[in-house]
C-alpha cells in the first residue's frame, strides 16, 4: 500500500492502486478520469498507483449496505 494520500488537494490528485500502467489506463477510460501518470509502487500486489486529476472516487459498491457508507 501507498504511504501517499489517495487525494492531495495542493496538486489537485488522485491516486488508486492497479496491478500494472494498463490497468491504469483501463480504470481511467471506465472511470471516465483523466490519467497524467503512474508511479510504481512497493506493493507486490498493486504494483502501481495511477495518478490521476482531481478528486476521483469510485461509485459506492451495489453489495455495500447504504447504511455503511461514507458520506
Amino acid at each position: 500500500m501507498t504511504s501517499t494520500p489517495r487525494y492531495d488537494p495542493d496538486e489537485n490528485i488522485s491516486r488508486h492502486g492497479a496491478s500494472d500502467p494498463e490497468q491504469c489506463e483501463k480504470m481511467a477510460q471506465r472511470q471516465g478520469w483523466e490519467l497524467l501518470r503512474w508511479q510504481k509502487t512497493n506493493d507486490p500486489i498493486l504494483k502501481v498507483d495511477g495518478i490521476f486529476e482531481g478528486l476521483t472516487e469510485f461509485p459506492p459498491s451495489q453489495y455495500e449496505p447504504e447504511h455503511e457508507r461514507e458520506e
